[in-house]
């Protein structure tokens, strides 16, 4: 009988959350064949199988968060019992001993009782449960002695018709690590945003004579800004109280894919030709939607831009990617009547830039500056 193990996919990585089996019990597994859907704190991967045989049984379902090795399933041969398995984590019990023990359990708590007392409840109340198949010790009573009335199981039916009207799913794995970070980012920091209107008008020029994306254009600028401001391009470690300023410019790129926000990182990026970071750019959005992004593409980020122009948004107020300093969010471009140096009016391609920042580290002129100095390169660009 071969062990099924939650794997460990990163050095950092403790546990795994299940999304979902590919495979039920009693089904045939070749080995290689995609076998469950694991996501850690970082990424989503399948897991093959490691071996061929049938899956005799899933220890723990889906929407479950496992700690890495601990056995999650088992595939033996055809035929093969599980009585002949002992759970190496807890060898006093094996599977079907653990499945006689909720069998037993169930036994013991009948309908009508509560921990092996039979609870205590009106005729009718009894009567009206019994028609429901309905476990009185789920049923908080509010006779005397916690004595359950007609009203306490009409109480529980309706609160309970209207839980089965609602979809209620678990986050998933990344999805609860989006919801960590960004709760982490909220208390921990001071955050403030400053924002500022930009024209881009030569800058879209130039992207389409190069076909490249807008996008890759402001990266390239990006990485040349933090070059000069390298205060922006930092950690800060609230606990240690540690400044860390880097000298590689790793810059993140927020993308939006079907299970969640993910931020693959451009590395070294104020080194890179504008052509080589359009087509990495366009590398690392095509992995994180696909799923097919790695532990080493989403790691080292030392600042992040994040881009909801084409989703129709002007502006926002972009949250901390922690331990980050400060993050530069894009919104929509659009055209505008702007009055010029002389006085003329002319329809130009507006848009919004908002820079947060951590206000510990990073005082609110220095944010003007780094504002500026973006804004001078995006209206007069140079992307050689």
């Amino acid at each position: 009988m071969y062990e099924i193990k939650m794997p460990k996919f990163g050095l950092t990585m403790e546990s795994g959350f299940i999304e979902k089996w590919f495979k039920k019990e009693g089904d045939m597994v070749k080995e290689g064949e995609p076998l469950l859907e694991v996501s850690s704190e970082k990424i989503t991967n399948e897991v093959a199988s490691p071996v061929s045989g049938i899956l005799l049984k899933i220890i723990f379902q889906e929407q479950e968060e496992i700690k890495v090795g601990t056995v999650i399933a088992l595939i033996g041969e055809e035929g093969e019992k599980l009585k002949e398995y002992q759970a190496k984590e807890e060898p006093k019990k094996s599977v079907v001993e653990l499945e006689k023990e909720e069998i037993s359990s169930t036994k013991i708590a009948s309908p009508d009782t509560d921990r092996g007392r039979r609870r205590k409840a009106s005729p009718l109340a009894r009567k009206i449960a019994q028609e429901k198949n309905l476990d009185l010790s789920r049923i908080k009573g509010t006779g005397p002695d916690g004595r359950i009335e007609k009203c306490d199981i009409l109480n529980f039916l309706s609160f309970a018709s209207k839980e089965e009207e609602l979809n209620i799913e678990k986050l998933s794995g990344l999805r609860r690590t989006i919801m960590e970070r960004l709760s982490k980012s909220f208390h921990d920091a001071i955050t403030l945003t400053n924002v500022t209107e930009i024209d881009f008008t030569e800058l879209k020029k130039i992207s389409k004579e190069q076909k490249v994306s807008v996008t890759s254009g402001l990266i390239f600028i990006l990485a040349r800004v933090l070059k000069e401001l390298n205060k922006f391009n930092a950690h800060f470690n609230t606990e240690k109280k540690e400044y860390i300023l880097f000298k590689n410019i790793n810059i993140g790129i927020a993308v939006d894919t079907d299970k969640g926000l993910m931020v693959p990182v451009i590395r070294e990026a104020d080194k890179l030709k504008l052509k080589t970071i359009n087509e990495q750019l366009k590398e690392l959005v095509d992995k994180s939607r696909s799923g097919a992004i790695s532990e080493r593409d989403i790691k080292d980020s030392t600042f992040t831009i994040t881009n909801l122009g084409m989703m129709r948004t002007d502006f926002f107020t972009p949250i901390l990617n922690p331990p980050e300093v400060a993050i530069l969010g894009v919104g929509r471009i659009l055209k505008k009547p702007c009055i010029m140096e002389d006085d003329k009016i002319a329809i130009r391609e507006m848009a919004y830039l908002s820079l947060s920042y951590d206000h510990r580290v990073i005082d609110g002129a220095d944010a003007a500056r780094f504002l500026d100095k973006i804004a001078q390169y995006i209206e007069i660009p140079n992307l050689e």
